[in-house]
């Protein structure tokens, strides 16, 4: 009879386990709150997070108030920028925020948890329809401006596309998409990316329907995954797995369905949970 496996290699297997996101939530176990509040920032961001009634609103909000319920987590948590959430996340001001992409150069200094995912289409103003169609003639046509919000990240092709525009001094930022959306409806810009869950909401508080057209230029795109983001100044492997496992219950659970259902229609809802 082979002798049991020692501590050491006990500890081991689970670190590989850990590596390759092989962990249960069995093993994963609770996470680990630490001896301060987690900061959090939020960022206007459609249906993501939104104030009324000088209340701040949505799925962001929400879904903070069931890991605070279900951790016993105390966060602190303000409004930002997104390019500032991005700097303070790297340069360990901030410990964590919502709904952001993965890249190569984020993995630097964060840790990325997959909550919902979804894709970008383009909103374009309707005077440019009678000669904008695609992606390809937007770019031949080297009068239009297109809008960016300062520190995103689109996806692979939409971002290649971009940097083209941007060499040639065709790119305008700003540090919300609320603030690109005014540009839109003024003329400043004549198309920018939006996501269904962030253009559905603005285009109704502008009162946009009818100016703007939403189109679909990376048909092939499979969509992108949105994260809760955890700076690693703050969180180690094994806290973002935790992490990841509670994210997982939510989805599971129909928890996060809810939480989405609450602000947009339910059909639409369910899409963002095929991550």
């Amino acid at each position: 009879m082979s002798a049991p496996p020692s501590n050491g290699l006990i500890r081991l297997l689970l670190l590989l386990l850990l590596g390759f996101g092989g962990l249960s939530g069995v093993l994963a176990g609770p996470v680990d709150c630490g001896d301060r509040p987690i900061t959090f920032a939020y960022y206007k961001y459609g249906f993501f997070y939104y104030e009324q009634d000088g209340q701040g609103r949505g799925f962001d909000l929400d879904l903070i108030a069931e890991l605070t319920a279900r951790t016993g987590c105390t966060f602190t948590a303000q409004v930002m920028p997104r390019a500032r959430v991005w700097a303070d996340l790297e340069n360990g001001q901030l410990d964590m925020s919502a709904a952001g992409v993965q890249t190569r150069e984020r993995d630097r200094f964060a840790w990325f948890v997959p909550y919902f995912i979804t894709k970008n289409y383009v909103l374009i103003r309707a005077p440019a329809l009678r000669t904008v169609h695609s992606a390809a003639d937007f770019l031949a046509q080297p009068a239009l401006i297109f809008g960016v919000v300062r520190g995103f990240k689109h996806g692979e092709a939409q971002d290649q596309w971009l940097e083209q525009l941007r060499r040639n001094a065709r790119i305008e930022e700003s540090a919300g998409i609320d603030v690109l959306l005014e540009k839109l409806k003024r003329g400043r810009i004549d198309g920018l990316f939006a996501q269904p869950p962030v253009y559905q909401k603005i285009i109704a508080d502008l009162d946009l329907a009818g100016e703007v057209v939403v189109q679909d230029w990376f048909g092939d795109d499979p969509g992108i995954r949105g994260n809760l983001i955890l700076a690693k100044s703050r969180f180690s492997a094994a806290d973002a797995q935790r992490w990841q496992v509670l994210v997982r219950q939510l989805r599971d659970d129909g928890t996060l369905k809810r939480i989405f259902a609450a602000h947009m229609p339910a059909t639409e809802a369910e899409q963002l949970l095929n991550f």
